[in-house]
């Protein structure tokens, strides 16, 4: 069974024939090798480059990289459980727009995770 790819960066710049370097040039990097650590998940991008990479192929980050989406929603999603279970329950505004932030958050992370499981 094959592995999912950690982002279709390769896929997209070799359907648009472009080359590591010219890559490289387009997201201001300082080498091919720079975008074959990206290719290759040995490198984190930047969030310049992610919205560069973004502009580029006219895809969304998440499409791009879906699986950097992935773990920075799990992230988050724990962060903002724990939050939420943190949260002194208070009668003033404050409160209120804390903890409906943090309802959002975990209704959009689960409805997300809901549609891709369909």
């Amino acid at each position: 069974m094959r592995k999912e790819p950690y982002s279709y960066v390769r896929r997209n710049r070799r359907r648009w024939g472009l080359t590591q370097r010219e890559l490289a040039l387009l997201l201001g990097l300082s080498s091919s090798t720079a975008v074959s650590r990206i290719e290759r998940s040995k490198r984190t991008p930047s969030t310049a480059t992610l919205i560069a990479c973004s502009i580029i192929f006219g895809l969304s980050v998440p499409e791009l990289f879906p699986h950097l989406q992935e773990e920075i929603e799990e992230a988050v999603l724990g962060t903002a459980k724990d939050l939420y279970e943190q949260l002194d329950e208070k009668n003033n505004k404050q409160w209120e727009l804390k903890h409906k932030l943090l309802k959002d958050i975990l209704a959009r992370v689960i409805k997300h995770h809901n549609q891709k499981n369909v």
